[in-house]
């Protein structure tokens, strides 16, 4: 293993240990060399738990991503574009006005319950739970009742006037989707909070096992009920129904942590970026020989807005953020149903789902860098920051690009497994692609900007860039359809990439681009793009071609990680290191 790349492995070491970098730094007591242990900074058993983490995650987010394609085949394949498209835009109107009905609570429950916990203060934790779950509670049953109140005239502007032309559904039946849907709102608020509430303390199962596994597999299972029994009208009951037990069973399961003994305050925990950036900036560090004792008076100083009022003036802003990503990804559908109708948004459905199982490489990287970025912003290590931010870059390069090469390639014969029709959504996975192969080579931008401690800057940008996506869309969808809002989507996920990074490197001189990063774009563009291109000129676009272009880029794909995988920094990412040592060895290296 290259020094360097025993270096990474030590910026990822978990800080879950009791001792992160950040008290190592403000105490200056490091274990001694060669002890391992929970204590060891960098120890086996630090990053045996940032591995776990990942794994766990991206089981989750794999299952999650795979349900999701799996249910947008069965109700293209089954049910006519119009049918699809009314279902798909009334879900995605309806993630939005969850968003709105959380109010970001979950956001919020994640820093306070896990700020208390480190302070020693969990005897506060029931009081903001009560003033977190009473308002979601409110503003749930209220945008209930409105949805149920507005579901007639919603669903004749959904259609807005495509009804005569495609006939094939009407606005009766997408009002009775949208009351089916409301029903289940406040549920699906309640899932969100109580999940955030696990996640303050630092058990991340019931978000991969309650809502990632079992309430994606649920509503599949719902979704192929409704296919098998050939019935349109029980497609939006049996997609919203896992949301009843689900809700349930994280109450149960957070009710039973909260329970637990306590051991004391715990070190960094696992939760989102900027909540991380906030803890190592506000909480005591653990106990070490040698370090200074806070006073009574500056604890009371870092309890001061653990209250009610508190809680939501931290929870608002974030709760917009969080509002407006979920708008940004949501949006589109809903405005192409408007203008375009429902059948337009089917194809553009099936042809946007490819980026969720882009995600998945994202998340993994995300889980095991974002609480290193944290510590060494926190102690002002940029040097080491900057390393790892293009460490993780070509990471992310290597996880995504390929799906995005293959999606520019294949795109047509891709998209033919939502149906033959559905190759109409080619201009927009190919729009689509290109931009993610961009926004990916910026890395993890947006979180490094939150965790550098510049959340109302990504603030900023989410909401410009919500403005943006929205405007283009009003402008391009008239005229040129579903390839219209993939260019307005296209252009607000350059801009949140782009801003950041330029902030970045503006604010703290971070970049993304570093020799790592560059060689895992020429890999991947060789192994997935040029091969693939060329099994194409001779063999056709056909299914025989599509297997023979993908295996041929996997075999040069894994020659070329073999054979570059010290610059790449393999070995220092959590899992990789048996994989990469079994391939030296078939390969005889």
């Amino acid at each position: 293993m290259p020094a360097q790349g025993g270096k990474v492995r030590n910026l990822l070491a978990g800080s879950g240990n009791g001792k992160s970098a950040v008290a190592t730094q403000r105490t200056g007591d490091e274990s001694p060399a060669g002890k391992g242990g929970p204590a060891g900074k960098g120890g086996p058993a630090q990053l045996a738990e940032v591995a776990r983490g990942g794994t766990l995650n991206l089981v989750g987010a794999g299952v999650a991503a795979a349900t999701t394609v799996g249910l947008t085949v069965f109700v293209t394949r089954v049910f006519t574009k119009p049918v699809a498209g009314a279902f798909f835009t009334a879900i995605s109107a309806f993630l939005i006005v969850e968003a709105v009905a959380s109010l970001g609570a979950m956001v919020g429950l994640v820093y306070f319950i896990a700020r208390l916990r480190s302070l020693g203060e969990e005897r506060r934790i029931p009081a903001i739970l009560r003033a977190a779950v009473i308002p979601v509670i409110v503003a749930s049953i209220l945008l209930t009742v409105l949805m149920l109140l507005v579901a007639e005239p919603l669903a004749h502007l959904l259609l807005s006037g495509h009804l005569g032309k495609q006939g094939a559904v009407s606005p009766a039946a997408v009002a009775q989707t949208l009351r089916a849907l409301a029903l289940t709102l406040p549920f699906a608020a309640l899932l969100d909070t109580y999940l955030g509430v696990s996640r303050g303390y630092r058990d991340m199962r019931p978000t991969v096992v309650i809502d990632k596994i079992g309430r994606s597999a649920a509503q599949l299972i719902g979704i192929a009920i409704a296919v098998a029994a050939g019935s349109a009208a029980l497609l939006a009951p049996l997609w919203a129904l896992p949301y009843v037990p689900a809700a349930a069973i994280a109450w149960l399961w957070a009710r039973r942590i909260q329970r637990r003994p306590s051991k004391g305050p715990r070190g960094m925990p696992d939760v989102p970026p900027e909540l991380a950036a906030l803890l190592a900036l506000s909480t005591t560090v653990p106990s070490v020989k040698g370090a200074p004792r806070v006073g009574r008076r500056m604890q009371q100083r870092r309890l001061a807005n653990a209250n009610p009022r508190g809680f939501w003036r931290f929870t608002t802003p974030r709760g917009i953020a969080s509002l407006a990503s979920i708008t940004l990804q949501r949006i589109d559908i809903v405005l192409v149903a408007i203008i375009m109708g429902p059948a337009a948004a089917a194809v553009y459905t099936a042809a946007t789902r490819f980026l969720v199982a882009g995600q998945l490489g994202n998340m993994a990287i995300t889980m095991a860098a974002q609480p290193r970025f944290t510590e060494l912003f926190a102690i002002g290590d940029r040097r080491n920051a900057n390393v790892l931010y293009q460490v993780t870059t070509a990471w992310l390069v290597l996880l995504t690009w390929p799906l995005y090469m293959l999606a520019i390639v294949y795109g047509p014969e891709v998209l033919t497994v939502f149906g033959h029709s559905y190759r109409a959504g080619a201009p927009v996975m190919l729009i689509l692609a290109l931009t993610m192969l961009l926004a990916t080579a910026c890395g993890q931008v947006d979180m490094v900007l939150i965790t550098t401690g510049r959340s109302s800057w990504s603030l900023i940008n989410g909401l410009l860039a919500v403005g943006v996506n929205v405007g283009l869309d009003l402008v391009l969808i008239p005229r040129y359809g579903i390839t219209g809002a993939a260019i307005g989507w296209a252009v607000a996920i350059i801009l949140t990439n782009l801003m950041p990074m330029a902030q970045l490197a503006s604010s703290i001189h971070l970049q993304p681009f570093g020799r790592g990063t560059l060689l895992a774009a020429l890999l991947s563009t060789v192994a997935f793009c040029a091969v693939p291109f060329g099994i194409r000129a001779v063999l056709g676009g056909g299914l025989a071609g599509l297997a023979a272009g993908v295996a041929a880029g996997c075999v040069v794909f894994a020659v070329g990680l073999w054979r570059f995988g010290g610059p790449l920094r393999l070995s220092a990412m959590p899992g990789v290191s048996s994989i990469q040592s079994r391939l030296s060895r078939a390969l005889g290296r």
